[in-house]
């Protein structure tokens, strides 16, 4: 699949709001109390948005699962489906459907695919969708705001960032508050090296009887955005290692998917 240049990373757009903390960020922003994970899923669909009328981005996002008719809410991803275009589920399954009219996902990641389809909108049918709340205590602050570096000690860390099917976008509220996170602590802490390993998943898996997989150029260029963003937020380049794999193993990152996390970049920084 051809996938998407994107990440134009402005430093004007690194100002997110949850990020490391992954889908319980976005269950927090819409309000969503965060239940037991139920049993995982995944499927190609054409979405389908729910115009509820609880106040600004209280919409839902539905898709069915053509193998078994079942409809999901898939609201609560880092990233939102696009009408027109295929999407690829992968998530959870809770038993809430209260809010939208389907079995809601979380954790779940949402990548907006290539290919077209019909577009679809459903009224709120009585479904009151999920009132937004801001998380002020997951928010960065202003550009322009004085913060203290981070206090010592300083072990050596590592990082993780994950991608969509197909994209080496850095996502707005997820991949700038972890961007944001490594920078200041390289910059207080002084490491002899950071080293940025790019990874695609190259080997291939079966989703709806489709074989998808991603060229291991899309894991060269994940590793290069992340080298350009931290430098952009006043980490050496002299201090940057980048390098690139194929064939991805999954990794145990935040909620425990595994597919999402072979699309991933690690961050290691090293004395």
């Amino acid at each position: 699949m051809k996938h998407r240049r994107a990440a134009r990373i402005a430093l004007g757009a690194l100002r997110p709001s949850g990020a490391a903390l992954g889908a319980l960020a976005a269950a927090l922003a819409f309000g969503q109390a965060v239940t037991a994970p139920g049993p995982s899923r995944s499927f190609i669909a054409c979405p389908i948005y729910r115009d509820t009328v609880n106040g600004r981005k209280s919409g839902c996002w539905l898709a069915t699962d053509a193998s078994d008719g079942v409809r999901y809410d898939v609201s609560l991803g880092r990233t939102k489906p696009q009408i027109g275009h295929e999407i690829l589920v992968e998530g959870r399954v809770s038993s809430d459907r209260a809010a939208c009219g389907g079995l809601a996902m979380t954790p779940i990641h949402v990548s907006v695919l290539e290919t077209t389809c019909p577009s679809f909108t459903l009224p709120a049918e009585g479904f009151p969708g999920r009132r937004y709340e801001v998380p002020l205590n997951l928010v960065l602050p202003p550009a322009d705001a004085v913060r203290e570096p981070p206090p010592p000690p300083y072990p050596p860390r590592t990082w993780a960032i994950e991608f969509a099917y197909g994209s080496d976008f850095l996502q707005y509220q997820y991949s700038e508050v972890i961007l944001d996170d490594i920078a200041r602590y390289v910059l207080a802490a002084h490491p002899r090296a950071v080293t940025i390993d790019g990874y695609a998943a190259t080997r291939g898996w079966v989703v709806s009887e489709r074989r998808l997989s991603e060229p291991a150029t899309l894991a060269a260029s994940r590793a290069a955005l992340v080298a350009e963003a931290l430098q952009r937020l006043g980490v050496a380049p002299s201090l940057l290692k980048v390098s690139w794999h194929g064939n991805a193993q999954a990794e145990p990152i935040d909620d425990g998917l595994p597919e999402p996390s072979k699309r991933r970049v690690d961050i290691k920084m090293s004395y």
